[in-house]
């Protein structure tokens, strides 16, 4: 699968800089965070991480672009973030998972972004579109991280129960950013987006615990230790959870990037000139008779 996203993301840029005149291309750096069933606030401020990735963007006018991108960061969330009143600490569960998403967005700008005219180079914008992405839950287990979704901590795969649930997804990115014309050449950006999943598995956590013993006789020991992590967090703990609720199936799984990017112009930007440093509009010839 990741594989299959570097390639089209590959293709994508290529058909965009072939096809049109004014392109940019460019990177992204910033972080990436999710909200889910192991995230105690909307986004956990300890659970940011590093994000990174590349992007075209093809401007039709100065009011609509579209944009290309491939971005890669890492989810993660803890049930020891969250507060001690809403007993979730019990429950003991944690993840982290690599995220890999490529990308289509369009964009709209609030003011007129024309780089021919010397007050018109920055503005704030709106985007919205989909975007296909993989991700692989693990939790720590004696310093090891183990992937969850062959373990099928939730009984995936016993009978009677669903199969185990699939590593990529599609989401809907919706976002704000702002974008600034340094000079004829190089753009700077900053945006925020969040993406609408269809899945709530990129926590591995989502419905009811399984026959804890079954689960063990059919995918191990480990399978039952990282389905049922409470007793880790109190030995007295000793019930029988199968049936209990573990997650929340109700609210699918979100996520985010938000940085900065950095990008240069490919190919001719319509009606740019520069005189003393400085972008002006191009006039029309005097007509003579």
């Amino acid at each position: 699968m990741k594989r299959i996203i570097v390639l089209l993301t590959i293709s994508i840029f290529f058909q965009i800089n072939i096809f049109s005149q004014y392109t940019e291309v460019g990177i992204f750096a910033g972080v990436s965070n999710y909200h889910g069933d192991l995230a105690s606030r909307l986004m956990e401020t300890s659970d940011y991480a590093p994000a990174f990735g590349a992007f075209a963007r093809y401007n039709f006018t100065g009011r609509l672009a579209v944009k290309a991108h491939f971005y890669k960061g890492v989810l993660q969330g803890s049930d020891a973030d969250s507060h001690i009143s809403k007993g979730y600490r019990r429950r003991n569960l944690s993840f982290r998972s690599d995220i890999y998403e490529l990308g289509l967005q369009v964009e709209y700008n609030i003011l007129n972004y024309n780089l021919a005219i010397r007050d018109h180079i920055t503005t704030p914008y709106l985007f919205a579109g989909v975007s296909a992405f993989s991700f692989n839950p693990q939790a720590e287990l004696d310093g090891v991280w183990v992937d969850l979704q062959p373990l099928g901590t939730e009984g995936q795969g016993l009978p009677g129960n669903d199969q185990p649930y699939q590593l990529f997804g599609i989401g809907i990115p919706v976002g704000l950013g702002v974008k600034f014309s340094l000079n004829k050449n190089v753009n700077l950006g900053l945006e925020f987006g969040v993406r609408k999943t269809f899945t709530d598995y990129i926590d591995d956590v989502s419905t009811v615990y399984p026959d804890l013993q079954l689960l063990a006789e059919e995918h191990g020991e480990i399978a039952r230790t990282l389905s049922f992590r409470a007793p880790e967090y109190d030995e007295n703990i000793t019930l029988d959870p199968v049936g209990i609720e573990r997650g929340n199936a109700t609210n699918k799984d979100w996520y985010f990037f938000g940085g900065f990017t950095v990008s240069v112009n490919i190919g001719k930007v319509k009606d740019y000139r520069y005189r003393k440093g400085q972008p002006i509009k191009k006039k029309a010839p005097k007509m003579t008779f």
